[in-house]
């Protein structure tokens, strides 16, 4: 048959469950020292085994149960029987209550000495855990401080020692760099004075060799360097030719020479030179205002009208007019210098007559003897 538990038992056994889980919380909130002994450990165990253990021992709890069932078996039998006994109806259920309230009150007392207990053995076993962890903890701490001190001391030893090594290797290996950069240098400054010997050798052969095949390309250069100049000077001889025959200034033409202009030309840099044409144009006009400035007497005057030559020779007449005839057909000719030579002959005071144009044309003598001077050089 099932049995059914009272209301009241359900509320103890909530109650002494909550009590269990806040001592366990209270346990668990306390941290346990680290790496404890063999005590710590057992009294760890045994704190559990208490947590473990319900609030009602199960041999208490099991006649609780039977005193209940009993009463409950005698309230079926109550029940059984025909209505109509209130008198043992009334006397069943004070004996029902009287069991009840004694089994509450057995409970509670039992509830509450197994509460006492619990605290008591919970105190002393984390009195006997926080002691013996304490102890144990604070020995631990000696013992790693000393450990941690004799390692500390063993690996600064070990670390000097390394650090010696590291010195004298260092030392070793820094004479053995040295000589060995000492070597590399010697090797590397033969290897270089070989190396320039060579270069040396092979940029004189290859100078000789370009000075070989250059030479004909500068004497090529050189020859073409001057047929240019040449060019050039004949193009401005030839300019200077044209504007000394158009009668222009010469200083466009100047510029193009390269060099100092002689004074025959420089003189028409700026100033228009005479021309052939003009000269040719005002040569009769100055030979009359010539003639008339001599002053010439009647004896020449006839003799100036006969003129018996043989050849080049006056038998009869004057001399002059033979000059004067030269020096116009000169003049004709194109022949500035053979007209002045011719005009030299006459006499002094005639000569001082024709002043200016001869001036004009000797000027233009020398510019073209200037002008072949620069062509012929």
């Amino acid at each position: 048959m099932t049995r059914k538990l009272d209301p009241a038992w359900v509320a103890l056994l909530g109650a002494g469950l909550l009590l269990v889980l806040a001592i366990l919380w209270l346990l668990s909130g306390r941290t346990p020292p680290a790496r404890t002994d063999e005590r710590v450990a057992a009294a760890e165990a045994r704190i559990a085994q208490l947590a473990a253990r319900p609030v009602v021992e199960p041999a208490a709890l099991e006649a609780a149960l039977t005193r209940l069932a009993a009463a409950e078996a005698t309230i079926r039998l109550l029940s059984d029987r025909p209505a109509g006994d209130p008198v043992a109806l009334a006397a069943l259920e004070r004996q029902v209550a009287a069991d009840r309230a004694a089994g509450q009150v057995a409970l509670q007392e039992r509830i509450a000495a197994l509460e006492t207990a619990l605290t008591q053995r919970i105190a002393q076993a984390t009195a006997a855990v926080e002691a013996a962890g304490t102890a144990r903890l604070d020995q631990r701490l000696a013992a790693l401080e000393a450990s941690i001190i004799a390692r500390r001391e063993a690996a600064e030893q070990a670390l000097g020692a390394r650090v010696a090594q590291l010195d004298q290797a260092r030392l070793a290996g820094e004479a053995s760099l040295g000589q060995r950069v000492t070597n590399l240098e010697t090797g590397l400054l033969q290897r270089l004075a070989a190396l320039e010997a060579l270069v040396a050798q092979r940029v004189a052969a290859m100078e000789a060799q370009a000075a070989q095949r250059l030479a004909p390309v500068e004497q090529a250069l050189q020859r073409l360097a001057a047929a240019e100049a040449r060019t050039e000077r004949l193009a401005a001889i030839d300019a200077l030719r044209a504007l000394l025959d158009a009668g222009q200034p010469l200083a466009p033409a100047l510029a193009r020479l390269g060099q100092t202009a002689p004074p025959a030309l420089a003189r028409f840099a700026t100033t228009p030179p005479p021309t052939e044409p003009a000269l040719r144009l005002g040569f009769e006009e100055a030979l009359r205002q010539a003639r008339a400035v001599a002053q010439e007497g009647t004896l020449p005057r006839l003799n100036s009208l006969l003129t018996i030559r043989r050849g080049e020779e006056v038998v009869w007449g004057d001399a002059t007019e033979v000059n004067v005839e030269r020096a116009r057909r000169a003049l004709e000719a194109g022949d500035v210098e053979g007209a002045l030579g011719h005009l030299s002959r006459l006499p002094e005071p005639l000569r001082q007559g024709l002043r200016a144009w001869l001036e004009e044309a000797q000027a233009l003598a020398q510019a073209r003897f200037a002008l072949r001077a620069l062509a012929g050089g």
